[in-house]
């Protein structure tokens, strides 16, 4: 019996389908949404009040809060040409920009890991980054002065020792790492000199925190172990993305792209030698895995974009677009293949726990595999996006009554017991929505719209 004449609803998913799935998610985000005159915010954690000090969850940030929805805004409103979309984008970015208080945001309140709160995800330098996109989009000039604004703020505040330039010494690519990435975004764009020798002092103190690694290559003391309970002890070294090694290598290998600086260059290759010495491989070798910490937990794997292949394969993509040796190209093979030889993104597991969400889960999956698809022509990618965006879907909340859908999930896996239907791009519904518009967008043009600064894979579809 043909599927199409039996239960409508379990036939594959189509790009119309997903499209639909997006807008039903824009329907709850509508209960959550703050009209203030031309200004719009939604909150962050619905129905659970939110510190304003707790990380990553800031109001404006493009994590958790506003630039970030605007981000979904926008691709939506590319995948659909509704004027109404661009309408949101536009109230989110200048709700942003009305909270902006200049230098003062460049300040750190709290004592822990003071780098990422007014870092790339959680500061003003998300809010600029997403204005910038919506200037490509409208060439409303407010939108690009904000963003030079904010980065002549940004350059103003770090201070210069003599390691390198900082400004709190937290320089993973969740702390100021990512500013040195958004550095270079805004010069790539409006062509500043000063952002790119700012650019290049930060990733120059980045490169004196690497140390040598015990099996070879190049491996950063990021930040403690012990600021997690599952570990609880000092002295691990990460080699994943947002945290780790893997960013460490990334933030080099883009230095080098601007700067031309061999030292970089031969920096971000001891990255990815350190990881490549602590990869796990499948039987026949075709399959890898790195663990979520080089001394603590070595059977623990994390699967997503923060910690996970997603993540730490984009050094290994930068290197092969750099270089062209087609070794990195087989290594991001290798860790796509990790992914799906763990039964993801169907079957979970303590490194891809109940999480929905780009980060760390199916979201960042659909993504991924999507850019893999593209990069191999292979069609086991596709199937993959295609799974994981049905995998999303199906653990997705949907009201019946009120025709919308939302995503719970357990963002902290050291807290697996506690779920919420967080707002944001990077850990909440927008993004889990946004993954599935480029889903549709891909079926329906072969390429999507990239909208998250840190993802590499965007160059294959130039």
């Amino acid at each position: 019996m043909s599927k199409s004449n039996w239960i409508k609803r379990f036939e594959p998913l189509t790009g119309e389908d997903l499209i639909k799935k997006a807008k039903e998610t824009l329907k709850w985000l509508e209960n959550y949404c703050h009209i203030e005159g031309d200004t719009e915010y939604y909150d962050i954690k619905p129905g659970k009040e939110v510190a304003d000090d707790e990380l990553l969850l800031s109001k404006t940030g493009i994590y958790g809060g506003g630039a970030g929805v605007a981000l979904f805004f926008l691709r939506l409103y590319k995948s659909t040409n509704d004027e109404t979309y661009l309408l949101h984008a536009k109230r989110s970015i200048n709700y942003v920009i009305s909270h902006y208080k200049g230098k003062e945001n460049f300040i750190a309140k709290t004592k822990y890991l003071e780098g990422a709160e007014i870092g790339f995800l959680n500061g003003p330098a998300g809010g600029a980054y997403a204005a910038s996109k919506l200037y490509d989009i409208t060439g409303d000039e407010k939108y690009k002065d904000f963003a030079i604004k904010v980065t002549n703020d940004l350059v103003d505040s770090a201070h210069e020792e003599e390691v390198g330039l900082t400004w709190y010494g937290f320089y993973g690519i969740l702390g100021e790492g990512g500013l040195i990435l958004y550095l270079l975004d805004v010069y790539k764009r409006y062509g500043v000199e000063n952002y790119l020798n700012i650019a290049k002092k930060a990733a120059t103190y980045v490169a004196n925190q690497k140390e040598n690694a015990p099996n070879g290559g190049y491996r950063w003391y990021v930040m403690d172990t012990e600021s997690f309970p599952t570990i609880g002890k000092a002295g691990g070294y990460f080699p994943g993305f947002e945290y780790g090694a893997a960013g460490s290598g990334y933030i080099m290998a883009t230095a080098y792209e601007y700067t031309k600086d061999e030292e970089f260059l031969s920096i971000a290759k001891g990255a990815a030698d350190y990881i490549e010495g602590l990869a796990v491989y499948s039987e026949d070798k075709d399959a890898a895995l790195i663990p979520y910490n080089d001394t603590y937990l070595k059977d623990l794997f994390y699967l997503g974009v923060c910690q996970g292949p997603i993540g730490t394969s984009r050094l290994f993509f930068k290197l092969y677009e750099i270089t062209g040796e087609e070794k990195y190209k087989d290594f991001v093979i290798k860790l796509t293949n990790g992914i799906l030889a763990t039964g993801a993104p169907q079957k979970h597991s303590e490194g891809y726990w109940r999480t929905n969400c780009y980060c760390c889960g199916a979201a960042g999956m659909v993504e991924h595999f999507i850019n893999i698809h593209k990069l191999t022509n292979e069609d086991i990618y596709l199937k993959a996006a295609k799974e994981a965006a049905e995998t999303l879907i199906g653990e997705s909340t949907y009201d019946d009554k009120k025709h919308y859908t939302n995503w719970y999930t357990a963002w902290n896996r050291h807290e697996p017991w506690t779920s919420d239907a967080y707002t944001g791009l990077y850990h909440g519904s927008t993004g889990c929505a946004a993954s599935l518009i480029a889903l549709a967008q891909y079926l329906d043009s072969g390429d999507y719209y990239p909208i998250y600064l840190e993802d590499p894979y965007k160059e294959i579809f130039d």
